[in-house]
């Protein structure tokens, strides 16, 4: 309860001074976050930030409104992705989904109005896409994702308001965001999920896709993923599938616009996105399609035939076999990008004979070599996710990089100090000071910046004492980053880190610049959760008044955010794992 109330605390210093910053959108940003917190111990207090939040996001709206007409770069509105208006919603959604709809609402800007009334024409057609970028089809695509994404938040309070918050945003259209939501309501009741499929699947059967190049993405999507052969074979949750009859209506509409007279470039490059999944589902129609394919790229420029089958590289269900194929017709550019692709496919091999033949097939050194590390990197992850802690421990003697063998270490002594015998701590505590030993405590450059912090990550957990003495001096270094990064910024217009001096908050952290005041918010909010009122005290180091305000609120909500079972188990993974939910 003392530290519940010291966590408060800092949640109120925040709020305090969130009154001193000059952006509106950071106050947003610091109201939504505190009422997000707040929610559990006052929910009326909590409304009232929330509604704050709203109130600075239109004082944002007429701030961006103002920068643009009085700026001269014309690519300012290409920034407005991820707005705070994306991030802040969100937050309120997953707490009270009508006030976040009336917010919704409330804070639109009159341009996405104009342009979501646009888009709901009968015959509106969507010219965005690959080779057309169209900022206005941008915003109402994000404004139905962020209306689909609320239901998607709702589930879990009321899956039948979620339900019909989904059917009523199906009128403006279909996006990938519906799949999330399904996932959600799969997990409480199969018959709902399935009967909210099949809506999903008649809106897009009704729709002129030749139009409508969104939601036939969307749809394609839908279909790869129900057809992807590199989905895990045995998730631990039942995962949602479109059923037989819902995946045959969705291919045949999509086989169907492809084989209208008039194909533009953009369903030409579609069609063979689409191919390997349809044969899959209706492989009676291959033949006419195939040859509709045919008839097609004998139109395209070669630039584009090559394009076209570059896209085998992003495909999510493409095989390992086939990008190997596909690297004798490449150039050096094109197979600079395809080898990260084929490296992250035979990672997720499970068959060890299969994917070392498929590595010794690489033809060039450095790949190979990454892929043997990736594959070794993948293979410790299963192992330790099987409970076989020590024969993953032997498997991190394969690893050649020193920052993987440092994620290793640190995820394995994690796992091993869970078991919480004398035993299996002390193995964890060995595991770590292996870890130590591989990292310089006073880095020069970000690599060993990186690797100190992942250290600290696990000492975190293991042996507070020891992640606090490494990251005490880090505060310093953070200071010295953010500081010199704001200077530089009034040199740099298209600096979207700081606008007026003031650094641009983000409610989960990255930003343009991947500052390492966000970097690192995980290890912070491990550190909270270990020792909040040491970590409060560090907090108070941070010298500006933005930065400190942040990452207060950062610290509070690692300290209260409640662990559920299987959350955060991404084993020693690239990607930072932050306490956050919205």
């Amino acid at each position: 309860k003392e530290l519940e109330k010291r966590a408060l605390e800092m949640i109120d210093q925040a709020v305090g001074e969130a009154n001193t910053l000059k952006l509106a959108a950071n106050r947003a940003i610091v109201f939504a976050l505190a009422g997000d917190l707040y929610w559990r111990f006052d929910e009326k207090r909590a409304r009232d930030l929330f509604r704050s939040a709203g109130d600075d996001i239109l004082v944002a709206n007429l701030e961006s409104e103002k920068e643009k007409k009085e700026s001269d770069d014309p690519y300012l509105s290409f920034y407005e992705y991820g707005g705070v208006r994306q991030q802040v919603l969100p937050i309120i959604a997953k707490h009270d989904a009508d006030l976040a709809l009336e917010l919704l609402v409330q804070t639109r800007p009159a341009k996405v109005s104009e342009a979501l009334a646009k888009a709901a024409l009968p015959n509106a057609k969507q010219e965005g896409g690959m080779f057309n970028y169209n900022p206005e089809q941008n915003r109402v695509r994000q404004e139905i994702a962020l209306e689909q994404r609320f239901a998607v938040l709702a589930a879990e309070q009321n899956p039948d308001k979620a339900i019909k918050l989904i059917k009523d945003s199906l009128a403006k259209g279909v996006s990938w965001n519906i799949l999330p939501l399904l996932q959600k309501l799969n997990k409480k009741d199969e018959k709902k999920a399935s009967s909210l499929a099949d809506d999903v699947i008649r809106k897009i059967a009704d729709t002129d896709l030749t139009k409508k190049t969104e939601e036939l993405g969307a749809a394609i999507q839908f279909l790869q993923y129900s057809t992807n052969p590199n989905a895990p074979k045995n998730p631990k949750e039942k995962q949602f599938k479109f059923t037989d009859g819902q995946l045959k209506t969705l291919a045949d509409k999509i086989v169907s616009t492809f084989m209208q007279p008039a194909n533009s470039l953009e369903l030409t490059m579609s069609m063979t996105r689409a191919i390997p999944s349809l044969e899959k589902v209706v492989p009676e129609k291959m033949a006419f399609l195939k040859q509709k394919q045919t008839e097609a790229m004998k139109n395209l420029p070669p630039e584009l035939k090559r394009f076209q089958r570059q896209e085998k590289l992003w495909n999510p269900n493409s095989t390992a076999e086939e990008i190997l194929a596909e690297l004798p017709k490449l150039n050096e550019f094109e197979k600079a990008q395809a080898y990260p692709a084929l490296t992250r496919k035979i990672a997720q091999i499970e068959d060890e004979e299969r994917a070392k033949k498929l590595i010794e097939q690489i033809p060039d050194e450095k790949t190979r070599a990454n892929a043997t590390e990736q594959f070794e990197s993948a293979k410790i992850n299963r192992t330790a996710k099987d409970g076989k802690l020590d024969e993953a421990k032997k498997l991190i003697g394969n690893l050649s990089k020193k920052k993987t063998q440092i994620q290793k270490l640190v995820a394995l002594a994690m796992e091993f100090n869970k078991k919480n015998t004398e035993k299996d701590r002390e193995t964890a505590a060995n595991l770590m000071k292996d870890a130590k030993v591989l990292i310089n405590e006073f880095p020069e450059d970000e690599d060993e910046i990186n690797d100190l912090m992942e250290v600290v990550k696990g000492y975190a957990v293991i042996e507070p004492v020891q992640a606090f003495r490494l990251f005490d001096p880090i505060v310093d270094q953070i200071n010295d980053f953010v500081q010199a990064t704001a200077i530089l910024s009034k040199y740099n217009k298209r600096n979207r880190s700081f606008k007026k001096g003031e650094l641009v908050m983000q409610v989960a952290g990255g930003g343009w610049e991947n500052l390492l005041i966000y970097r690192y918010i995980g290890q912070m909010q491990l550190l909270g959760k270990a020792d909040l009122n040491r970590m409060n005290l560090l907090t108070n180091k941070f010298q500006r008044v933005d930065a400190r305000t942040i990452v207060k609120l950062y610290v509070a909500q690692g300290f209260l955010k409640e662990e559920k079972q299987g959350e955060n188990q991404n084993f020693g993974g690239d990607e930072q794992e932050f306490y956050f939910d919205f």
